[in-house]
């Protein structure tokens, strides 16, 4: 069931203030209008908009039965809460392209020094000290190299992961009113009347690229009154999600967010 909300001026004066905008269309949401809230980052929905999602927003389909209440954050300083796991500045899929790459030369390398070996070792032992035992050894080292082949397709030889140094942490920065992005020392803050748009995008991962069942890849785009886009991914477990849900639930509600399905 979609809870809808048909928005009157006096009734709904109080929301009307906080100037939501649509993120779909990117129009200003006013008097008159039917929208929907999602349930997990409380981003407000023309009703058309929200038929459009396929009625699914931060990957769940809860609407709100009644309107958020105005909110201040900004009336307490709180200290830096970052994200419990690890970004990566640059595009997800251009860097799991690279990796495969590099991934794929280190197993055809592999590949060939061990049929190499397996020729070197059937003729220079086998076939001179008992061809039958030659033939036998061929085949079998073939065999390994066809095992390895065939684990090669369900599970990843290099597992991906972000390190320590490349990696940066996020926060909602409620000193600053922006989000603050940390690399070692260096602090950067992007302050919300800064920001345009905030895009995200949660893919599900399978077992070759990460060995793991429930790996999710979050990659984040940041677009700037600018023009200027950032963009960040990390790599991270299914149960991490609610993490992220609660970051953008935390957000200005007149900050344009979209999921990027």
């Amino acid at each position: 069931m979609i809870n809808t909300h048909l928005l009157e001026a006096e009734l709904h004066s109080e929301f009307l203030k906080q100037g939501r905008i649509d993120p779909i269309t990117g129009e200003q949401i006013e008097e008159g209008h039917t929208i929907v809230i999602c349930s997990a980052c409380k981003s407000a929905f023309f009703i058309e908009s929200w038929e459009y999602l396929e009625q699914n927003h931060c990957n769940q389909s809860e609407t709100l039965i009644e309107l958020p209440k105005p909110k201040n954050l900004f009336l307490v300083a709180k200290p830096l809460e970052y994200l419990p796991f690890l970004f990566k500045k640059g595009n997800q899929d251009v860097d799991s392209t690279i990796h495969s790459i590099f991934e794929n030369a280190i197993v055809t390398a592999m590949v060939l020094l061990g049929f190499i070996c397996v020729v070197i070792f059937s003729f220079f032992i086998g076939f001179l000290t008992n061809p039958i035992g030659g033939v036998l050894a061929c085949f079998g080292a073939l065999g390994g190299i066809s095992f390895f082949l065939n684990q090669k397709k369900s599970r990843t030889l290099l597992k991906r992961e972000i390190k320590e140094t490349k990696g940066v942490y996020i926060s909602l920065d409620t000193k600053k009113q922006g989000i603050t992005i940390k690399k070692k020392n260096n602090l950067n803050t992007i302050k919300f009347d800064e920001i345009k748009e905030l895009h995200y995008f949660v893919e599900y991962l399978s077992a070759t690229i990460t060995n793991d069942y429930n790996q999710c890849a979050l990659s984040v785009q940041i677009i700037t009154s600018k023009n200027k886009t950032q963009k960040y991914y990390t790599l991270l477990h299914i149960d991490e999600l609610p993490n992220w849900s609660q970051f953008l639930e935390k957000l200005p509600y007149n900050l344009k967010v979209l999921n990027l399905k």
